[in-house]
């Protein structure tokens, strides 16, 4: 009886040995292939798991709630709070945390809106000659708050006008990757391509490979030049827009397909001023 056992055992072994071995052997030539897998293949690899990070990301402009019930006021991640769904800028007193329906979190500011006491000293005032901004009616002022925007404001702390700055790496609308491989250029959709993970605005030359490309989208900022959109936006008379300014010599202001206002170059299109729509 015993011999039988021993017997079986050795059978058995003996079946299971070539398939041990044959899968060890593909877990081997799976990391070969990953190891010299296509530069462009890894660099698309890397793209794909950026986006997925990124899908994650809240936009430091764009409205949030901090759903942790522990967090406590961080002046560089919170603006204010909501308590039983009203919005109060500023940080809650000591006593609000804990109760139902409070949550710390951040909105973008906009025209209409008070800096309240705990803003209104709080931020840096800036001269507007430097900073190539209108000049500011009387009673009012100009203020850049912690993420670079600029805030023109009355005595009382009213917000008048915002103009988002280029300081920040995003504004309010993010950056996104179209990573879809059947993709076509759209100009409602995309504004520029990723090649080699840099980003250029326009479409690209049709001699690039379709497979190194993907499209995108980058909102505008100070600093940039308009490029392929140059002579595609459309001109705006500043005196039909109380919002704008007698654009410099040289310069004008132009509407892009999201109804953002650029202040650019003639010339050279460079931007030095950007001015969201409210419409959106």
């Amino acid at each position: 009886m015993k011999k039988k056992i021993l017997l079986t055992a050795v059978a058995a072994m003996a079946l299971v040995g070539p398939f041990a071995v044959s899968t060890a052997s593909a877990q081997q030539n799976l990391l070969q292939q990953a190891q010299y897998q296509n530069p462009n293949q890894q660099a698309r690899n890397h793209d794909q798991r950026d986006n997925a990070g990124r899908d994650d990301h809240r936009d430091r402009r764009e409205a949030w709630r901090d759903e942790n019930r522990d967090s406590r006021w961080d002046a560089d991640r919170h603006n204010g709070y909501y308590q039983d769904g009203r919005w109060t800028y500023g940080p809650p007193s000591a006593d609000r945390y804990g109760r139902a329906n409070f949550e710390l979190g951040y909105r973008p500011w906009a025209e209409g809106q008070s800096l309240g006491a705990y803003y209104l000293n709080r931020f840096e005032q800036v001269d507007y000659r430097r900073m190539q901004l209108r000049r500011p009616g009387r009673g009012q002022h100009w203020v850049r708050d912690d993420r670079g925007d600029y805030l023109l404001v009355n005595r009382s702390g009213r917000i008048v006008r915002v103009v988002i700055s280029g300081n920040e790496p995003r504004d309010r609308r993010q950056y996104w990757r179209d990573t879809r491989d059947n993709t076509r250029w759209d100009d409602h959709r995309h504004n520029g391509y990723y090649r080699n993970n840099q980003w250029t605005f326009g479409p690209p030359p049709s001699g690039y490979d379709r497979n190194d490309v993907v499209f995108g989208y980058q909102p505008w900022q100070r600093g940039e030049r308009l490029g392929y959109y140059q002579t595609r936006y459309q001109e705006v008379d500043y005196r039909s827009d109380r919002r704008l300014r007698a654009p410099p010599r040289g310069y004008h202001w132009v509407r892009n397909d999201s109804g953002d206002l650029l202040l650019a170059a003639i010339a050279g299109g460079l931007i030095t001023q950007v001015i969201l729509s409210t419409t959106r």
